[in-house]
């Protein structure tokens, strides 16, 4: 990651914005007979928390330098409310999103802005695994419309359709959101 940083830097000297999005998502099943893959376990832990963590790291000198920039660290609504099938996937977007304000908080006087996007369920290649489209999944570019629109606002956390509601649920009905996100759909 430190070489990927110095040679964009060499590249784009006046680089601003630097988007950390990556996921992957297993459908893991710790009531099984286990034990589980660790490995595989350990990967899902490594793209999608400590990716965000070292994409930071490497990439935050070079923002620093800009008169104003912005690093933008894309979570999930399951990290609000967790989906049981996911629970790596879920636990992962849950620390990303408390990173992240840790993050906003060390840097809120520097010139760097530290942004959270959280989607919803989007149709992409993250669920490629699954036989069907997951239900009340949003079209990507009903998506990028949202999320362009918070960052054109220029908003610290961007929170895009159902993941609202999910944000609405961890706050004021845990239970009932858990409810919600984990019935079975027909």
């Amino acid at each position: 990651m430190a070489a990927l940083a110095e040679r964009v830097g060499q590249r784009w000297p006046q680089l601003t914005t630097v988007i950390s999005n990556a996921g992957i998502q297993h459908l893991v099943d710790f009531a099984g007979p286990g034990p589980l893959d660790i490995a595989e376990l350990g990967r899902e832990v490594d793209v999608n928390l400590k990716g965000v963590i070292y994409v930071a790291n490497a990439f935050l000198p070079l923002l620093k330098a800009q008169p104003r920039a912005r690093l933008v660290n894309v979570g999930s609504g399951l990290g609000y409310v967790p989906l049981a099938a996911a629970p790596i996937y879920s636990s992962t977007k849950a620390a990303v999103h408390s990173f992240t304000i840790a993050l906003r908080l060390q840097l809120k006087n520097s010139t760097v802005q530290v942004v959270e996007l959280i989607p919803p369920v989007v149709v992409t290649d993250l669920h490629r695994h699954l036989d069907r489209i997951p239900p009340r999944a949003m079209e990507l570019d009903d998506f990028v419309d949202a999320a362009m629109v918070g960052l054109d606002a220029g908003r610290e956390e961007i929170v895009v359709g159902l993941a609202k509601a999910l944000r609405i649920f961890s706050r004021a009905a845990p239970s009932l959101g858990l409810k919600v996100v984990n019935q079975k759909a027909n």
